[in-house]
């Protein structure tokens, strides 16, 4: 992620995620007397949306950049935001047991431990209490982006020292479905869904805030970058059925489980 960006990592800079979320809310049934816990929950505009159906909402992310955007523009009565990391947040005596539902999305694909977060998650529900949990799977995308970017005559500079962070979800459903269980979950249902066309305009808004070289960026460059970036991936990526739409190759793992009574 480019923290840096947060305060663009809303509306039309999140409107994939958002989507693809929405798509799969319905896979939880939130109960007026429910607290639920959002890992991971950036800026808030879906941790908002659940506080209308619940309790409560207990919002955790590790950039405060992107909690400081949440607790600005998305706070209510009955959502608390506070630092977390997936990893550990099982390990808060606050949290341990105390949460009907649990939703984690495009959030575990950052994590270098996949088991560890979600053991994590599964130790704050309450016995039979469920989760809800998206994440991307491994993509051609980032290699081809780092290449065109890194063989750029103007951006190439700014790839020499990048590290991809992203630690993608590489298992198949049943694969899936195994690890979940052997973390404790039971219930356990998956699948992969897909990436949306996207405009010129939330693709480089969605390139500037996921895109971790886009901090590297100065700010008096950032508008030819992007248009540099968005014509790459126009011409690598284009929506045939869509003019001026590109359509990324991104996998997403789609995850439903429960915790054992």
């Amino acid at each position: 992620m480019n923290f840096s960006a947060a305060k663009n990592y809303e509306g039309d800079g999140r409107f994939f995620q958002h989507s693809i979320i929405m798509r799969n809310l319905d896979k939880l049934t939130f109960r007026p007397e429910d607290d639920v816990i959002d890992v991971g929950c950036g800026t808030g505009e879906e941790t908002k949306a659940l506080a209308r159906k619940v309790n409560s909402v207990t919002g955790i992310d590790t950039s405060e950049e992107m909690l400081a955007v949440a607790h600005a523009n998305n706070s209510a009565p009955n959502i608390t935001y506070n630092w977390g990391d997936a990893r550990t947040i099982g390990d808060n005596p606050d949290y341990l047991g105390r949460f009907d539902k649990a939703v984690s999305f495009f959030v575990l694909h950052w994590c270098p431990d996949h088991a560890k977060a979600l053991r994590s998650i599964l130790a704050c529900l309450k016995p039979g209490g469920e989760g809800l949990l998206i994440a991307g799977k491994p993509t051609t995308f980032v290699k081809e982006a780092h290449d065109f970017l890194s063989s750029h005559a103007k951006w190439g500079k700014y790839m020499q020292d990048y590290k991809s962070p992203f630690n993608f979800w590489n298992q198949s459903v049943s694969e899936t479905e195994e690890l979940l269980e052997s973390c404790g979950w039971i219930n356990t249902w998956s699948e992969i869904q897909y990436f949306l066309p996207e405009t010129e305009l939330r693709t480089k808004i969605f390139l500037k805030t996921i895109w971790a070289t886009s901090s590297q960026i100065p700010e008096s460059d950032q508008e030819a970058y992007l248009e540099d970036f968005w014509q790459w991936a126009l011409s690598r990526y284009p929506d045939e059925s869509r003019p001026g739409y590109v359509f990324f190759p991104i996998d997403l793992m789609v995850i439903h489980a429960s915790k054992p009574l």
